[in-house]
């Protein structure tokens, strides 16, 4: 593949003006993985190792026109031969591109091919992108190794075109006065998501007169949706404009670095709102996401934090058991979510130290009408075992394949946290981390995150049954503690070791969820969970 990359860039590079400049970027990186008495049964510590490359070349034109591809390839491929290329397992030699799911995969994935190019008031960039904001927490373009534990897995990829400018640049452009410098940037753009989905939507349909008030809860042919194939498409598919889904996306940025503060300090001061108007007509779904971010670093203290809200309404979520049953409109979901991280620490050459605490708002009952749960992006790591294994183990298989959207995917998910973390720098390119991360749950549902008897009644529920099965013992998720050792050597060569252990309390459903369990003096189902990593990277 990288041979045919660069035969691509050949035309443009060979007998090249110095104005060409070709780039590529990149690694090639291994990640091991060790997982001791993690499944009950389980007799000896489960290991696999998995691949991934990932290059993304670049044309230069002078500054003004660019144009970049990224492709991954053998990404999330297990070692060996596990799709019985050889008929005897022991005669294994040629391995197979087979994923931790265990079914075979593409070998090469183009991800993202856009171009970006300079016009006389801004830039424009258009095409197939990463979607990056703030922390990460709503927009996580997943690149690099960026984590302090653990991996990018996902990244935000939007088909987009987006306008950036700097307008009182511009206005001090027009009154012919010197351009101030004042790093404020304005950005609009718009994404389209979905042209034609694959799941037919039918929606809340029926004859009041024929079936009564009680009766109308869904197209009696063809239920709330029907999937579809391919084949089903008619050559005009994409003329019909109601199931699309789009969004306009507005931004509002300033990065001043260098900037006088207050006291006659200088320091860095970085903030913006990042705005998102999702829509779908034949969902009657209108959803606006607000989403902050700040930023401010004085000498060697620093602060920053971003805080987002998910709200509107929308009539799409036809999942299983997500049905407001009774209501006038089955599938009718009012969002109202929120999350939010803040951090702040002291940092030198050798030592950084920061307190952590973010929260991802939960939904008790998926049912009735206040849709308010929603994990942050998985990309944003939180520690090793926690959220990154057991609570996204535990959403995979309580909500199952037919509601993948609530699956946690091991982001932060109906929770609050402390997560305090110290890095220690004893030579250069040498990093020594730990952290301890302690977790509560937000709002429990019974099934995903157990409930306790002192947990309130969610509305719509039954007092008396919520409080039946309501039988959790403890009052947070769990804790765990992280270790990890980074180098880099030969400037290019990135070599981790990472290690976690976690205490999950019987607020997580896991002997329900084919998890390791042990009963505990109190009754109490609770779980110690370990974990070995270690990750190494070439990078270009």
């Amino acid at each position: 593949m990288l041979s045919l990359l660069l035969a691509l860039a050949q035309p443009a590079m060979a007998d090249a003006p110095d104005n060409w400049k070709f780039s590529l970027d990149g690694y090639y990186r291994v990640r091991g993985f060790v997982f001791p008495d993690m499944f009950p049964g389980q007799v000896k510590a489960g290991t696999y190792m998995t691949h991934r490359i990932r290059l993304q070349p670049g044309l230069n034109f002078q500054d003004r026109a660019k144009f970049f591809i990224m492709a991954d390839m053998l990404d999330g491929v297990v070692f060996g031969d596990n799709q019985s290329a050889a008929s005897t397992a022991l005669f294994a030699g040629d391995p197979t591109n087979t994923s931790i799911k265990g079914t075979a995969m593409d070998p090469l994935t183009i991800k993202r091919a856009w171009m970006e190019f300079k016009v006389p008031i801004g830039l424009v960039r258009v095409g197939r992108q990463a979607s990056n904001w703030g922390m990460g927490l709503l927009a996580n373009e997943g690149n690099g190794f960026d984590d302090t534990f653990g991996e990018n897995q996902y990244g935000s990829t939007y088909d987009r075109a987006i306008f950036a400018t700097r307008p009182i640049s511009i206005v001090q452009t027009i009154m012919k006065k010197r351009d101030s410098g004042i790093p404020l940037v304005v950005a609009v753009g718009v994404d389209r998501l979905v042209e034609d989905p694959l799941i037919q939507y039918y929606g809340y349909k029926c004859d009041p007169e024929k079936d009564g008030e009680a009766g109308c809860t869904e197209d009696e042919d063809h239920g709330y949706t029907e999937d579809r194939t391919e084949d089903n498409r008619n050559e005009t598919w994409w003329v019909d404009g109601q199931d699309d889904v789009w969004e306009m996306i507005y931004v509002l940025s300033y990065r001043g670095e260098g900037v006088a503060l207050p006291g006659g300090r200088v320091g860095d001061l970085i903030g913006g709102v990042y705005a998102v108007n999702r829509m779908q007509a034949e969902t009657n779904s209108n959803v606006l996401i607000l989403d902050a971010y700040g930023k401010v670093e004085v000498a060697n203290i620093y602060a920053e934090g971003e805080i987002l809200h998910i709200g509107g309404n929308t009539e799409a979520i036809s999942l299983a058991g997500a049905e407001n049953v009774g209501a006038e409109s089955p599938l009718f979901k009012k969002a109202d979510i929120w999350g939010y991280v803040v951090r702040a620490g002291y940092q030198n050459r050798t030592f950084t130290g920061y307190l952590e605490h973010g929260y991802a708002s939960g939904d008790p009952n998926v049912a009735d009408a206040e849709f308010t749960g929603r994990p942050l992006h998985p990309d944003y790591n939180v520690g090793l075992l926690l959220y990154e294994e057991i609570i996204a183990r535990s959403t995979a298989t309580v909500w199952g394949p037919d509601a993948q959207g609530l699956w946690s995917n091991g982001g932060v998910y109906n929770s609050r946290y402390i997560f305090p973390t110290v890095k220690y720098r004893p030579l250069d390119n040498w990093e020594i981390l730990g952290g301890v991360l302690a977790a509560w749950p937000d709002k429990a549902d019974g099934s995903r995150i157990r409930c306790s008897p002192d947990d309130p009644v969610p509305e719509g529920q039954d007092p008396d049954r919520w409080k039946d099965k309501c039988n959790a013992t403890a009052s947070m998720l769990g804790y765990e503690v992280d270790l990890a050792v980074k180098h880099k050597f030969h400037d290019h060569i990135n070599f981790t070791m990472e290690g976690g252990y976690a205490h999950v309390t019987d607020r997580i459903p896991l002997s329900s969820v084919g998890l390791d369990y042990r009963v505990n003096d109190k009754g109490q189902e609770v779980g110690d969970f370990w974990t070995f990593q270690t990750r190494i990277a070439y990078e270009f």
